[in-house]
């Protein structure tokens, strides 16, 4: 089976800045455990105003705070598919000025993780903190025998922002016209050019 990396990617789409008001701080969202007593109810954000031009929909919207942010049309492909190991935390997508323009969309937050990185073989940076986290990653080879064959969608037990996807739910994705992502091949996979 092949892997895929998932990124939110657009030319043209919105872009977000911020989480909504009393969120949990930032790197909880890539620690792969439950958030949702902790995310607020009836939570807003709002398209960026570094980027006053961009103000088009998809189904991955694209963000600079690390998080997932998708359309209720995700959040259905990955429940017709079963895959169980997400949270879906609901948000209003609202414009420059406050106003509502999406409905149905969320943060989707991946839970648990993979041991999927071969640390022999590829290319990385270690956090010099922690002696563990990967911080920059080039030419990614994978440890497939390490993977769960029912995994569809996870995280990278030492790069835990790192989203992987199977061919099922590439093929998924595709067929059922998602915008807003790419999925890029995971073995060879360099953060530097995706």
């Amino acid at each position: 089976m092949n892997y895929w990396v998932l990124k939110a990617e657009s030319a043209d789409g919105a872009i977000i800045d911020a989480l909504p008001k009393d969120s949990p701080t930032n790197w909880k969202f890539s620690k792969g455990e439950p958030l949702a007593r902790q995310f607020p109810a009836g939570g807003k954000v709002s398209f960026s105003d570094h980027f006053p031009d961009r103000r088009k929909l998809y189904d991955f919207v694209r963000n600079t705070v690390g998080v997932l942010l998708v359309s209720s049309r995700v959040r259905q492909v990955l429940e017709e598919l079963h895959v169980d190991n997400v949270e879906f935390l609901p948000i209003t997508m609202c414009d420059h000025q406050w106003n509502s323009v999406g409905e149905g969309y969320g943060l989707l937050n991946v839970l648990g993780s993979q041991d999927v990185i071969d640390m022999k073989k590829s290319d990385y940076d270690i956090d010099p903190i922690t002696k563990r986290e990967i911080t920059r990653l080039g030419n990614l080879v994978l440890t497939k025998d390490s993977i769960d064959p029912k995994a569809d969608l996870f995280r990278a037990r030492n790069m835990m922002e790192l989203i992987l996807i199977s061919d099922r739910v590439r093929e998924a994705f595709i067929k059922a016209g998602l915008t807003g992502f790419k999925a890029h091949p995971a073995e060879g996979f360099d953060d530097m050019f995706a």
